[in-house]
């Protein structure tokens, strides 16, 4: 059976078709009708084969912002109208993060890049999100948020006020600009999310050589992601927790102090930080037997092929 296998993320997205390497593209750009999701994937799937993306028996999306930005409906109907008679999955990707995390055993994930979104599921009968929720109101810990406060260190310290950081503040006028012009570089932008979190990985070499305000920033986001990480782990799953996504590269930085809150909130649990993709995960519920039929909405959506001409 051939699957296409797509992960939509708030800086980038990737398509793989089976047994091919991934193709890489955008992430998600908000306008006031929500994600863009066509022009997305027109990109995305510029870069695989043609032959290969008409074969396709299944088709397995993950997303991020399909719990709250854009109807999974919508998703649904412009897959359909690319591929009419392809079985599909329509994942956010707190699912395809979990199942790529955990299997399809169960527990508790924490997808930690652009933005955070948290799943505890036994992929049956249970699901429960934590956070989710976008920079503007949630996403507490992820790249994103890290970004804003580097920033809001930056221009404390270009207005002279406390708690500024001298070398935030000359890392976001190296990166983005005078500290004046950052209103219209962020304010304006449809991907302000992704841009925010471009400042993340400054924030670490910040805290890296030994900024206080950086250090205390990522100390921050750990403290954020062991309160959503206390949501999730008081579901009745199995007490696991893993904790995945491209922030967590930054290693020792996140992960010990988040460990060391967590050894405080959530005695006992078992921590793992899998190297994998949520592409992986949609890869594995594409084969997956036993998924509940229909999936279970919005977290899941399975259309099947078949019942159409």
């Amino acid at each position: 059976m051939s699957v296409l296998a797509i992960d939509i993320g708030g800086t980038g997205s990737r398509a793989a078709l089976t047994g091919e390497e991934p193709a890489t593209g955008p992430g998600v750009s908000v306008g006031p009708d929500g994600i863009r999701v066509a022009p997305l994937l027109d990109d995305l799937l510029a870069g695989l084969p043609t032959a290969g993306l008409a074969a396709v028996a299944t088709v397995s999306v993950g997303m991020s912002g399909l719990l709250g930005l854009t109807p999974p409906d919508a998703v649904l109907a412009e897959l359909r109208r690319r591929w009419p008679h392809a079985r599909l999955l329509l994942a956010s990707d707190a699912v395809t993060a979990a199942a790529a995390a955990l299997g399809l055993d169960g527990g508790a994930v924490l997808a930690v890049g652009t933005g955070v979104v948290g799943l505890a599921t036994d992929f049956h009968e249970f699901w429960r999100r934590a956070d989710g929720w976008g920079h503007l109101l949630g996403d507490e810990g992820g790249g994103a948020w890290i970004g804003l406060a580097g920033l809001r260190a930056a221009v404390r310290e270009h207005d002279g006020r406390p708690g500024g950081s001298p070398v935030l503040l000359a890392a976001a006028e190296r990166l983005l600009g005078p500290a004046e012009s950052l209103p219209s570089r962020l304010y304006t932008r449809g991907d302000r999310a992704g841009v925010l979190a471009s400042f993340a990985p400054a924030v670490a070499d910040a805290a890296r050589a030994g900024d206080a305000v950086a250090l205390g920033i990522w100390r921050d986001a750990a403290e954020a992601l062991a309160a959503t990480a206390g949501a999730l782990l008081a579901a009745p799953v199995p007490r696991r927790l893993a904790v995945i996504g491209g922030v967590t590269g930054v290693g020792a930085l996140l992960l010990d102090p988040l460990r060391e809150r967590l050894a405080q909130t959530a005695p006992g649990v078992e921590l793992l930080t899998p190297a994998v993709r949520p592409l992986d995960g949609a890869l594995l519920l594409a084969d997956a037997d036993g998924l509940p039929a229909g999936g279970h909405p919005p977290y899941l959506t399975i259309d099947p092929a078949g019942d159409r001409p």
